[in-house]
């Protein structure tokens, strides 16, 4: 019912996921865990398979002992399509007898592609050949060999569901590892707007990373990361930009440029007029610097 690619980019330490089909929630199927591995348990899913996975694989098993495992405890295995892919090893797939054609799957050294109720082979052949062929973070070549896919024309019956996700120690809430998990539901083209996100949310870290960059830096750096901050938000005025234009705002009165100040919180107010009220409330709870607030509502 499905195509999706499991992957792992040992050198970035990041391990992930990325999935698609005309079945609604298909990233249940799929599960990642930071420095670990990841697996897909899809076609007629046994979705135990995926925490028993890890659970094998911190007992020290290898992945065809693993299937043989599977094997023994599951009386419909050759209804299941299972893509392995250990952190530490090599990946490994399985098609049963009884998946919907066209099903099939390949590994790679990094990765483990399988997809099934698919157009034809070339859908996998597309996959494998795109995420071999493309460069960056692990998060950009699962997206890519998803997309290309989809383009190969993924599932036969259509599209409504796909899923992204990226595990990576020390990223997202405490002990979860997520760098990156979108989910894309009930969609007339989910894995073309999974690709909106990712733009979206590359911007939003670029960001990030100069905001953070900005805490670690010396004092006479500042102004050049406050100066690409700028130029980074330089198109962005849309309400979903507030918090960035805010954050400029307050970073450069801190750094003692009044002036830049005034200007990132002028653009600030031009997209929500509005937030002037919840300045002006923050000078009376001394949380907006009054002397800005002068200048800026002058």
């Amino acid at each position: 019912m499905t195509f999706s690619i499991v992957a792992a980019d040992r050198e970035a330490k990041a391990v992930g996921f990325a999935i698609a089909s005309c079945c609604w929630d298909a990233g249940q199927v799929c599960m990642a865990r930071a420095e670990k591995g990841a697996i897909a348990s899809q076609a007629s899913g046994n979705v135990t398979f995926l925490p028993r996975f890890f659970d094998e694989l911190a007992a020290g098993k290898a992945p065809e002992a693993i299937l043989a495992l599977f094997r023994s405890i599951d009386t419909e295995i050759e209804s299941r399509q299972i893509g392995m892919m250990p952190y530490d090893g090599r990946p490994l797939a399985f098609t049963g007898a009884r998946c919907t054609p066209w099903a099939g799957h390949h590994i790679g050294s990094t990765y483990a592609c399988q997809g099934n109720t698919l157009v034809g082979a070339q859908v996998i052949d597309e996959m494998i050949t795109t995420f071999d062929g493309t460069e960056g973070p692990l998060h950009r070549r699962l997206f890519a060999a998803l997309s290309a896919g989809d383009a190969a024309g993924g599932d036969i019956r259509g599209r409504q569901s796909a899923r992204l996700v990226v595990r990576k120690k020390g990223w997202g809430h405490p002990d979860e590892d997520t760098l990156l998990d979108f989910t894309l539901e009930d969609h007339d083209d989910p894995v073309t707007e999974l690709g909106r996100l990712l733009d979206v949310i590359e911007d939003q870290y670029a960001i990030w990373g100069k905001f953070r960059a900005l805490a670690e830096a010396a004092p006479e750096q500042k102004p050049a990361i406050l100066d690409d901050v700028r130029a980074l938000l330089h198109d962005r005025r849309d309400r979903r930009d507030l918090d960035g234009w805010e954050s400029l705002g307050t970073a450069y009165y801190e750094l003692g440029d009044t002036d830049a100040a005034v200007d990132a919180f002028t653009v600030y107010l031009s997209i929500n007029p509005a937030m002037r009220s919840v300045l002006e409330a923050g000078i009376q709870r001394g949380t907006f610097p009054a002397d800005l607030a002068a200048r800026l509502f002058s």
